[in-house]
C-alpha cells in the first residue's frame, strides 16, 4: 500500500466518473509476505468494477510505458523510483509525490506534476490537469523529462558519484 495504490485506484474511480477516455493500468507482482501488499480480492474488485486495469509482474516495463501518456506513481515513501526513472527516460511526464526520491525527479509542470502524500483530491486535480494539455504539451514536457534524466539519472553519472564518494571516504 505504500505505493498508494489505494489514492491511485481512487483517483481512478472518480475520473472515470467524469470522462470515459482514458484507462488506469497497475503493474507489479502481489507479495502476499509483504503486509503492504495490495489485497487479492481488491485487486480483482478493481478489475471487475473496470476501474483499472492490472498487468501482472512484467519483466520488461518498457513497451507498457511506451503504450502510456503518463507515469503515475503516488507513494509514500520511495529511494530513487526505478519506474520514474524508466518513464522519464522513455519521455513519458510523470505524477507523483511529494516525498523525498520521488520530488527529486520532478520539477513541477516542467516534466510533470507533485502532490501530496496520501491525498487524492490532489492526485485527481493533477491528472485532470495533465489530460487537459495539447499533444504538443505533453511531448514537450515528456522531453524536458528525458533531458533530465540523462543529465541527473543517467546510471553512469550516478556510478561515478557513488565512486567519487567512496573513494573520499577512503582517503
Amino acid at each position: 500500500m505504500t505505493k498508494g495504490i489505494n489514492e491511485f485506484v481512487e483517483a481512478a474511480k472518480i475520473l472515470k466518473g467524469k470522462r470515459q477516455d482514458c484507462s488506469f493500468w497497475i503493474v507489479g507482482e502481489l507479495d502476499p509476505e509483504n503486509p503492504a501488499t495490495v489485497d487479492k480480492e481488491d485487486l480483482l474488485k478493481w478489475v471487475e468494477d473496470d476501474i483499472v486495469y492490472y498487468h501482472g509482474f512484467i519483466k520488461d516495463v518498457r513497451p507498457l510505458i511506451q503504450q502510456s501518456d503518463c507515469v503515475v506513481l503516488p507513494s509514500y515513501r520511495e529511494g530513487l523510483p526505478r519506474i520514474i526513472i524508466e518513464g522519464l527516460s522513455m519521455a513519458k511526464p510523470v505524477i507523483t509525490t511529494l516525498t523525498a526520491g520521488c520530488e527529486e525527479t520532478v520539477e513541477e509542470g516542467k516534466n510533470g506534476y507533485l502532490v501530496p502524500v496520501k491525498d487524492v483530491h490532489a492526485l485527481v486535480q493533477a491528472m485532470e490537469r495533465f489530460l487537459t494539455l495539447t499533444e504538443d504539451q505533453k511531448i514537450q514536457m515528456g522531453n524536458y523529462g528525458r533531458i533530465k534524466a540523462e543529465s541527473e539519472f543517467d546510471s553512469i553519472l550516478i556510478a561515478e558519484q557513488y565512486l567519487r564518494l567512496i573513494q573520499s571516504k577512503t582517503t
